[in-house]
């Protein structure tokens, strides 16, 4: 018998045996799942891959047949149950990251994808006084000049009869916003003809990425570094990616040859505290990984919570009518400037917009975490080494909690009880150390935007339904459909 007769064989029984002792014997085997998911990663490839972002959707018929916990890797387990949500995402046990998601993003040193919760908290250590709310308070007459140039715009696209592409204004909005709190300088998006900047696409196409990345990382570094030739034969998207990393390296050296131009702004910029700090400044690959996370979380996430809130106001006649009541009541006088803490009182405003983030966080995936000893998880036990992770959307769309859940009702935020639950089971930024960074910075920006297109623009939604707001699940979520266009006039009441 040959050698590679006995190796293959020996292959085999090791295969067998392997598998046989995942399903029978592992300290996972108890728990119900698909047995081709505990065998194989490429199970969970077919629905992210082949079905275009479908994990989730599938995530939620495999809860349906085994039960509130399911095994969907050979050592990771889903959870249905609001209350493992608490138990995962805490200030007591900081579980770290699971590498094998986050590699595919390609940002080991930037703040979101440090694994290591101790060299996490450092990051954020150093960014967290921008990011409180009251190092956004000092920013916000930085975000008021751009939200009075998205107004002006809107008004100026509308005036020419042809429905307005609301989708990529509200887009070069937040992109020019955090540009400006990262680099003081500002891209101009707004100031495109029909906001049609070359990077505001960049963000949602290049998230298509995502998957193929995590399953294929050798692409990773052919992507990066590969010669344009060959990757834009792989991908446009590949290019888009490349593309962004060329940018970003040229924005840094820029920076780092000039760094007085970050203290002459005028407002505090994200880069003048990681590079004057008190902490040992970050290398230049450092400074790359952090822009782009900033360029990625700081413009999509917002700008799809507003795209969302403003669809769902325009396309019910009485949430609209209960708005506008509201702001003019509050707001006689839209030539004066209304500030955000002003914005923040608004109860109905604000219910609107606690609505919105519930029905459309701005994370989809369930973002893993690997339990560094023995632990219970909503009452399971789970063994050391296990990657354990529950999706936003199974508590903000869980019936037992929230009801008639996934209809837009801005009302169950101001029925008594409504503090106690947002509290437990509103979760738009996540829970614990790991909580979203610019949390204060994104409801600023919805309370001034949404405040003042609504007060100041009459808008006629054109050609858009609540289908087109359904996502594929690409870690942020993707409409699928089209995108939000309106008819847009000024508003003379």
């Amino acid at each position: 018998m040959s050698y590679a007769l006995l190796a293959a064989g020996a292959a085999c029984i090791l295969l067998v045996g392997n598998g046989l002792y995942t399903l029978l014997w592992h300290p996972l085997a108890s728990y119900p799942g698909p047995r081709l998911a505990a065998l194989t990663k490429w199970y969970r490839a077919y629905f992210d891959l082949v079905h275009d972002g479908g994990w989730l959707e599938h995530l939620e018929e495999l809860h349906r047949q085994y039960g509130p916990v399911v095994r969907v890797a050979a050592s990771e387990l889903h959870f249905a149950e609001p209350a493992a949500y608490h138990d995962i995402h805490n200030f007591t046990n900081r579980f770290a990251k699971d590498p094998e998601l986050y590699r595919a993003f390609d940002l080991p040193q930037a703040s979101f994808g440090q694994v290591d919760p101790v060299a996490a908290k450092t990051r954020r250590d150093t960014l967290g006084p921008l990011f409180s709310r009251q190092g956004i308070r000092k920013f916000e007459f930085v975000i008021q000049d751009k939200v009075d140039l998205l107004v002006n715009r809107l008004i100026e696209e509308g005036s020419t009869r042809q429905p307005v592409n609301l989708f990529l204004a509200f887009r070069s909005f937040s992109f020019d916003t955090i540009m400006s709190y990262c680099f003081a300088t500002s891209y101009h998006s707004l100031e495109h003809e029909r906001f049609a900047h070359p990077m505001i696409p960049i963000i949602f196409k290049v998230n298509v990425l995502t998957w193929t990345l995590r399953y294929f990382p050798f692409l990773m570094s052919l992507v990066r570094y590969g010669p344009r030739f060959i990757t834009s034969r792989l991908s446009p998207v590949a290019v888009g990616f490349q593309g962004l990393f060329d940018h970003f390296d040229k924005r840094v050296d820029e920076v780092l040859s000039e760094p007085e131009s970050l203290g002459a702004a005028g407002h505090d910029t994200v880069f003048h505290h990681l590079i004057n700090g008190k902490r040992e400044r970050p290398s230049k690959e450092v400074l790359i990984e952090e822009a782009i996370t900033l360029f990625g979380a700081g413009s999509e996430t917002t700008a799809a919570a507003v795209t969302t809130a403003i669809f769902h106001v325009l396309n019910d006649k009485r949430i609209r009518e209960r708005v506008m009541e509201e702001l003019r009541e509050a707001w006689p006088d839209p030539t004066m400037r209304l500030s955000a803490q002003e914005i923040e009182k608004l109860p109905y405003l604000t219910a609107v917009i606690k609505e919105t983030l519930r029905f459309a966080p701005g994370v989809v995936t369930p973002a893993p975490r690997i339990v560094h000893q023995d632990s219970v998880i909503a009452g399971h036990p789970i063994p050391a080494g296990t990657t354990v992770a529950i999706g936003a959307t199974f508590v903000h769309l869980n019936p037992e909690i929230y009801e008639d859940p996934k209809r837009f009702k801005p009302e169950r935020w101001l029925k008594e009880g409504a503090q106690a639950l947002e509290s437990a089971y509103f979760i738009p930024f996540s829970k614990g150390p790991r909580m979203c960074l610019g949390h204060y910075l994104a409801w600023c920006e919805m309370y001034l935007v949404l405040a003042n297109v609504l007060r100041k623009t009459d808008i006629t939604v054109f050609e858009t339904d609540e289908t087109d707001f359904e996502f594929r699940q690409y870690w942020m979520p993707i409409f699928r459909g089209r995108q939000l266009k309106g008819f847009v006039e000024p508003r003379i009441d």
